[in-house]
């Protein structure tokens, strides 16, 4: 912009001198090819030393996780004020400020003096007006508090009165408790403010999340989009798909799938593209035809991902939400499963009727194999063991009635719906974009990772089969963004109070991502490197699920706050579960049933993983054999996931009896 300027405010016989080539010379196409070609060249190498430093940093975000965060302290609570009482403060407009929000706190009694104890900007006031409804219908109130950070001081009243950031939306004119903690250590701080500012404002909607690498994951975009601007600029055919016409107006204004560069939220979605290739590596096991690979990848994401009911959508809404909460609604659990497919080269997609969404299934060979999220089970063919083809229920619409059970509600599908069958095909606006093809395009062996969608080959595939009636894009993945951008305030503070878990214990989310790594083997190039040595990801989270400070003794738990005990106790209730999950993938059956059993349905009986436990415990009983106990276990399941717990319960109650009169 500068130099056109200059250009523009230079003389005309100038700019003509400066445009004229030398006495006696002419410009040639060789004179200026070795110019182009070293600016070919050069944008060669800076491009390739990019790409492998993005590779690097996909690949060790885990060892970018920061782990230390130093505890909150008390500055005021009831043992600080200066009668030893409860200090209760009023909410009103700051005086000199008649038009400005509720965010002036005073106490009435004056039993405080925040200058001796040294109140500040940025500490942290939790101000006890908000009580649980359910409580309060059954006699008891049982508080909770807003956290409101402290503006400064009230220059007029400074012992008695402060200014927050944060105004309410009226005004407290009968006094309240309040305490004031600092976060001495700079990044609990930030956090605390952050998720404040996205519970109260909503900002950022999309990518609020503080995660313990997301330091990592901003300088990925960036190097992302240097190696985007350094890349030698060629023509690869690419088009944006069609399908994407069908697409509201705003989605084709904003020229997303186009080439532009990556927005700070996509680098989470980089992330977890490789989350799910690690999985999909350790989690298919030895399976090598793509039956047998979707069914060990299916078999994981129902085990791995506990079944939420409907309208549980105020955590989880992306698949990286669901693989590190591990938990989803049906929906979610089937995106899951398909991006675990994507990952091995293997063709998801759902099928519904009208808008009516049912199923994920496996496009293979012509036949689109049914596997249901919501009864965690993939439908049985003709034959035990046998995976059901839409064509299998055409032929046979014995094999739908089959899945209906006695004083249950019918299988939601019936022989007459199937004649109206659509396929839906999953893609992000990421893995539909020319900057996710390009990337994908410069990775290479072990780096590899699928970050594209190629829908117009699964669309090609599709319409060679007659069994479904329409080819469309699925909307769940665009749907999504819209959902979680206009989240509710109650639904924003459900979603940070669970996200605080992972920030408060940064352990936890690198125990997560190790558990995703698994076990990999030196890299091919690197094997003759004597320092280089396998990454032992399951034996790691298992090492940081066992940690004191992920799992602490009950003792220690008892001598907290009220707020800090909460968020640890979560902690410590997931590692459990989790190392009952690893422990089963690890083989370890006895250990896993432990873990189940004792330490997750025993100690907290009604727990967020009774379902997930509960599931998971009989399964650990089939691995062992132990076919009576597991049937039992499933049958009193009243989990969202019931039905398809009471086919599994019957399925090995006829197992049972088979073997009973084969001795």
């Amino acid at each position: 912009m500068k130099l056109r300027v200059v250009l523009a405010t230079m003389p005309s016989v100038m700019i003509a001198v400066m445009l004229t080539p030398g006495c006696g010379e002419t410009p040639s196409p060789s004179n200026r090819a070795p110019a182009a070609q070293r600016l070919s060249k050069n944008r060669r190498e800076n491009s390739a030393m990019l790409i492998g430093s993005i590779a690097s940093t996909l690949n060790k975000l885990p060892d970018e996780i920061v782990l230390e965060l130093a505890p909150p302290i008390p500055i005021l609570d009831d043992s600080r004020s200066s009668d030893g009482k409860e200090v209760l403060a009023t909410c009103q407009v700051t005086p000199a400020v008649p038009d400005g929000p509720f965010n002036y706190l005073k106490i009435p009694r004056g039993n405080v003096d925040f200058r001796k104890l040294g109140v500040r900007a940025g500490d942290i006031v939790r101000y006890f007006v908000v009580a649980d409804q359910e409580s309060i219908e059954f006699g008891i109130r049982k508080e909770t508090y807003l956290e409101l950070p402290v503006r400064r001081l009230d220059f007029n009243n400074p012992a008695t009165a402060l200014i927050v950031e944060t105004g309410l939306s009226g005004e407290v004119l009968t006094p309240e408790r309040i305490e004031i903690w600092r976060f001495s250590d700079k990044r609990m701080n930030e956090i605390r403010v952050r998720l404040t500012r996205y519970i109260k404002q909503r900002k950022p909607a999309i990518d609020w999340e503080p995660s313990p690498d997301e330091s990592a994951l901003r300088l990925l975009t960036d190097r992302l989009n240097q190696w985007l601007r350094n890349r030698p600029k060629t023509e690869d055919g690419w088009l944006a798909d069609p399908l994407l016409s069908n697409l509201p107006k705003p989605w084709l204004e904003s020229k997303s799938f186009e080439e532009g560069l990556f927005q700070p939220t996509e680098s989470r979605e980089l992330q977890q593209a490789i989350w799910l290739r690690d999985i999909s590596i350790w989690a298919k096991k030895d399976a090598l035809t793509d039956i047998e690979v979707a069914s060990a990848l299916f078999d994981w994401t129902v085990r791995n991902i506990q079944l939420d009911g409907p309208g549980s959508a105020a955590v989880v809404h992306r698949p990286w939400q669901a693989l590190m909460y591990g938990h989803g609604t049906a929906e979610q659990r089937a995106w899951v499963f398909a991006e675990l497919c994507r990952q091995q080269q293997l063709d998801v997609v759902m099928l519904g009727l009208g808008k009516k969404w049912w199923l994920p299934a496996l496009l293979s060979e012509g036949k689109l194999y049914l596997f249901d999220a919501r009864l965690g089970l993939p439908l049985r063919g003709k034959k035990p063991g046998q995976v059901a083809t839409l064509a299998d229920l055409t032929d046979d619409p014995t094999l739908l009635e089959n899945l209906n059970l006695d004083g249950e509600p019918n299988y939601p599908i019936g022989a007459d719906d199937l004649p109206r069958i659509e396929a839906w095909l999953v893609a992000s606006p990421l893995q539909m974009s020319h900057r996710a093809a390009w990337l994908q395009q410069a990775l290479e062996g072990d780096d590899f990772v699928v970050l594209s969608a190629d829908l117009r080959r699964v669309a090609k595939k599709l319409a060679e089969s007659t069994n479904v009636s329409d080819v469309q894009l699925w909307p769940k993945p665009w749907e999504t963004i819209l959902e979680e951008q206009a989240l509710g305030p109650t639904d924003r503070l459900a979603a940070a109070q669970r996200f605080l878990v992972f920030a408060q214990r940064p352990r936890l989310w690198k125990a997560r991502v190790l558990h995703f790594r698994g076990t990999k083997e030196v890299p091919y190039e690197d094997r003759e490197d004597p320092l280089a040595q396998p990454e032992y990801g399951h034996r790691e989270a298992a090492k940081l699920y066992h940690n004191p400070r992920i799992r602490p003794p009950e003792e220690k738990l008892k001598q907290l706050d009220p707020g800090r005990q909460a968020v640890y106790r979560r902690a410590k209730g997931d590692a459990s579960y989790w190392l009952g999950l690893l422990s089963y993938d690890r083989g370890k059956q006895e250990v896993a049933a432990d873990w189940l059993e004792k330490r997750t349905l025993a100690a907290t009986p009604e727990g967020p993983w009774t379902a997930g436990a509960r599931y998971n415990l009989a399964r650990t009983f089939e691995a062992q054999g132990k076919l009576a106990e597991a049937i039992e276990l499933l049958q009193a399941n009243n989990s969202p996931q019931r039905h398809g717990n009471l086919l599994r319960a019957r399925w090995l109650q006829q197992q049972l009896e088979e073997e009973s009169l084969s001795k």
